[in-house]
């Protein structure tokens, strides 16, 4: 999978690290593939520092239980909601080929958090970010401890995309998610 997509070269029988497979070393996620495909494909450029935060939220985060994600309803902006689908659409294109060769699958992409980190990078305000941590209407947000723990693996991807990010734009975005979420109760 990793030669098919351009992260290995092994077309002499010796296979060799790619610029991209650079790329993909600096990612340590569970959704690493996911990450470094979504960074190099562009999908993530030209997003603000709140959108940023919110995407790299839905390659983390999982609900418990049943909990339904955010609906679309609830996505803030317009480029977000792009950002998102291409996401979900690479995802797609990526466990069809895990599927194909057999080996374990990605997590899903899930839009659990991303009003709350998006609410929370753009206000700073805990209560409207703990209540827009209820997107699914089940009237049970997040806990403050869960919410700042999500935070947290947010920050400690979005620092990874920062190093990664093959365009100095993006590692600037980065930089002020980074900024915008590591404040009050989260610092």
């Amino acid at each position: 999978l990793l030669t098919e997509r351009g992260f290995i070269d092994g077309n002499d029988g010796d296979p060799k690290v790619t610029d991209d497979g650079r790329l993909l070393a600096r990612i340590y996620s569970e959704s690493d593939l996911l990450v470094a495909e979504c960074l190099r494909g562009g999908i993530w450029d030209g997003l603000e520092a709140a959108e940023l935060a919110a995407v790299v939220s839905s390659v983390l985060y999982e609900s418990r239980g049943d909990a339904p994600g955010a609906s679309d309803g609830n996505v803030p902006t317009g480029k977000l909601r792009r950002a998102l689908n291409q996401t979900r659409r690479l995802w797609t294109e990526l466990r069809s080929d895990e599927q194909r060769h057999r080996i374990t699958h990605s997590r899903e992409p899930e839009d659990g958090f991303v009003p709350a980190i998006y609410r929370w990078a753009t206000t700073g305000d805990l209560s409207a970010a703990l209540a827009a941590s209820d997107a699914s209407g089940t009237g049970t947000p997040l806990s403050a401890g869960d919410f700042v723990r999500w935070c947290r693996q947010v920050l400690d991807l979005l620092d990874q995309v920062r190093n990664a990010a093959p365009t100095p734009a993006l590692r600037a975005t980065a930089k002020r998610a980074i900024n915008d979420i590591r404040r009050g109760v989260v610092a």
